[in-house]
């Protein structure tokens, strides 16, 4: 009995040793609780007080039952490490969890093809280098799974785990369930074909190889869709806010409007109190403030005409040829954050540059084919911002233009490009036109 139950703690310790490992490796992103070390002492005993009590089942009742419940015993031993010594959402614990126990599956399973292939029989040793070279032998048991886990950690691209919203926390916490029956279930199975057929044992490993690495696939997707699902929300916030000052731009434009045009009636009577070059002046600056702008998009008007004033403090002139009517099909909201960043961008860039002659941009708006194409173009200092970045010091509020613009054009099955030439810069949005549009 003392030799059957210390060939059971090494086997069972064996295995546990992979699930920590692994583990460790997964958790790592994440920040450590205080007092780490001691945490992660009073995990490993708390560990082992698990494999102990599993080894003591194993031995005493010998069923499929029993094995099924020692294997999940091994596989809550990483989770203990992780709620004692690291801090996080548990959701985003689980997903990690589940990683790991995925990866320490195909680690094993690798192995097990690995001496397959060298001609091993794994049922009577492990042995790659013949028996005597214990040490040697030990090495590349671990240096397989050592070697799978940190690949498989790079592949998932761990370097800042975020918190999960709703859906993708209903999703890790499937996830979690499909590890425990689905890994766990064949894994235990699997101990009754190895005595009876080799070839039936090595199959269930194919399968469990097969299985983890769509495990490891879905702990990806969890993410991404959780971080996709977060920028869209933010990306609706920014466009609901452009739209609100879309209307009081408007608005506002409207009665600048009404009051230059009935000023520009009352300046007759001014004759004789200002001179001829002061009232020329007053009707030079009502002419730039009272918008006649029409391209054939009241939306585009409204930007080009707030762009302009914007620009002339800077000394920017803006030149727009756009046929306006292509642009109908497109929601208001969107043609507003299209333009406004577009624009607005250009000015950013333009105004940095000291040469006069370089502060233009160019606008143009025009049917190629069977798509409506919107050219921005500008002079700019060389130096690209990508999307999601900003050069404004208020970044809280900045950073999303380019992603917007990207954002609407690919909801409209269109795309967005840059080109830069020497000092030119071309910010190009290509939309399709519907049918009969």
């Amino acid at each position: 009995m003392p030799q059957e139950i210390l060939y059971q703690f090494i086997i069972n310790l064996t295995v546990a040793g992979q699930l920590v490992i692994s583990g460790l490796v997964f958790l790592h992103p994440l920040p450590k609780k205080d007092l780490y070390p001691l945490r992660l002492f009073a995990a490993f005993i708390i560990d082992a007080v698990i494999l102990i009590f599993a080894v003591m089942l194993r031995i005493r009742i010998n069923l499929l039952p029993t094995r099924f419940i020692m294997r999940l015993m091994q596989f809550a031993m990483p989770l203990v490490i992780s709620l004692m010594c690291y801090k996080g959402s548990l959701f985003v614990k689980l997903r990690l969890w589940c990683a790991g126990i995925a990866a320490m599956e195909i680690g094993v399973s690798i192995y097990s093809m690995l001496l397959f292939l060298l001609g091993t029989d794994e049922r009577t040793s492990i042995a790659v280098f013949g028996e005597n070279m214990f040490l040697l032998n030990w090495l590349l048991f671990v240096l397989v799974r050592v070697v799978v886990y940190l690949l498989t950690y790079r592949f998932l691209a761990l370097k800042t785990p975020e918190e999960l919203d709703r859906p993708s926390r209903k999703s890790t916490t499937l996830l979690s369930l499909v590890c425990i029956l689905f890994l766990t279930v064949p894994d235990c199975v699997s101990a009754e074909f190895r005595a009876v057929s080799y070839e039936m044992y090595l199959v269930n490993k194919v399968y469990l190889l097969a299985l983890a690495a769509f495990i490891l696939a879905i702990c990806t997707s969890i993410e991404f869709q959780s971080r996709y699902r977060s920028d869209m929300e933010i990306m609706d916030q920014v466009l609901r806010e452009e739209r609100k000052q879309y209307e009081k731009m408007k608005e506002n434009m409207d009665v600048i409007n009404m009051r230059c045009h009935d000023l520009r009636h009352q300046l007759d009577d001014f004759s004789g109190k200002l001179t001829d070059s002061e009232i020329e002046s007053l009707r030079e600056s009502m002419d730039f403030y009272d918008s006649n702008l029409k391209t054939g998009c009241e939306v585009l008007d409204v930007v080009l005409h707030t762009s302009k004033l914007t620009a002339k403090e800077y000394g920017i002139e803006i030149t727009c040829l756009a046929d306006g009517g292509a642009l109908g099909f497109m929601r208001t909201r969107h043609l507003y954050s299209l333009f406004n960043n577009a624009i607005g961008n250009a000015i950013e860039a333009v105004k940095k540059l000291s040469d006069p002659e370089k502060r233009v941009i160019s606008i143009t708006v025009e049917r190629q084919g069977g798509d409506v194409v919107i050219e921005v173009t500008n002079f700019y200092d060389g130096k690209l911002v990508t999307a999601g970045e900003t050069t404004k010091k208020d970044r809280s509020h900045h950073g999303f233009g380019t992603m917007s613009m990207k954002y609407i054009a690919e909801s409209y099955g269109g795309s967005i490009s840059i080109n830069t030439e020497g000092e030119i810069y071309c910010l190009k949005i290509s939309v399709p036109l519907p049918e009969g549009f």
